[in-house]
């Protein structure tokens, strides 16, 4: 494990360098990295009790947590992050996000019965939000708060798309109300990941390691939690599937 902080001195001063985690930060990975692992398992069982197209839903949120976890694992590890700006930068993280989120939205806006062009769009500009946001976070001074604005705004057209479904009854009450269920849950979670990303790689207010607890219980909580949600509803899973068919 690295020091959360190593320093070197300066004539009579003193300048950070290199900032890194703590074993606090490192025990927050690994925290993460369990729950990644336990829920992948455990959806992984629940698709395997079932066959054919009732599989979906179940598969694809085994395939959210399995590639969280695969990215948890490479930064427990001590891969998958350079320094930039004499900061850890974990890139790993970005790599999980640009493609477990638009399997979320996926997710999501299958339950609603949206078309497969709006999802796709939907999914593109979701991944644009993660582009945007990794590259500002590696970008020097005042210039990385446009990648964050441009972000943002992604962030917006993703949020109105899951919002103009919320009415839908296109595959039942059971399917709208676990879809409302996981949009709200999906929109309310995503709202603190800008904020984070201000305070940490934005602002460099906190260190790796705080920044690390913070990411580690937005993920949790809307990758796992949001898979739960999702298996646990099997009445309405199978609505929408009969629906559907």
């Amino acid at each position: 494990m690295e020091e959360e902080l190593a320093h070197g001195r300066v004539g009579e001063g003193m300048k950070f360098v290199h900032q890194g985690l703590s074993g606090t930060g490192y025990l927050f990975v690994l925290i993460g990295l369990v729950c990644m692992a336990g829920s992948t398992l455990y959806f992984y069982m629940a698709a395997m009790k079932k066959s054919g197209d009732a599989q979906f839903f179940e598969g694809l949120t085994m395939m959210i947590t399995g590639i969280a976890t695969c990215a948890y694992l490479t930064m427990f590890s001590g891969v998958g992050r350079i320094y930039i700006h004499d900061r850890k930068f974990f890139y790993a993280r970005y790599i999980d996000w640009i493609l477990t989120t638009p399997l979320m939205v996926w997710d999501i806006l299958a339950l609603a019965g949206a078309s497969s062009s709006e999802i796709m769009l939907t999914c593109g500009i979701d991944m644009l939000m993660i582009g945007f946001g990794v590259v500002g976070g590696a970008t020097p001074g005042y210039k990385k708060w446009i990648f964050w604005i441009l972000g943002c705004m992604c962030f917006m057209h993703v949020v109105g798309v899951l919002m103009k479904y919320l009415p839908s009854e296109k595959y039942g009450p059971a399917a709208k109300k676990l879809y409302g269920q996981v949009a709200w849950l999906t929109i309310i979670l995503w709202t603190f990941y800008p904020i984070v990303w201000v305070v940490a790689e934005g602002g460099h207010m906190v260190n790796c390691t705080v920044e690390a607890g913070l990411y580690m219980v937005l993920d949790v909580l809307s990758k796992c939690m949001f898979g739960f949600v999702i298996v646990q509803s099997r009445g309405a899973l199978d609505e929408a599937m009969a629906n559907k068919d």
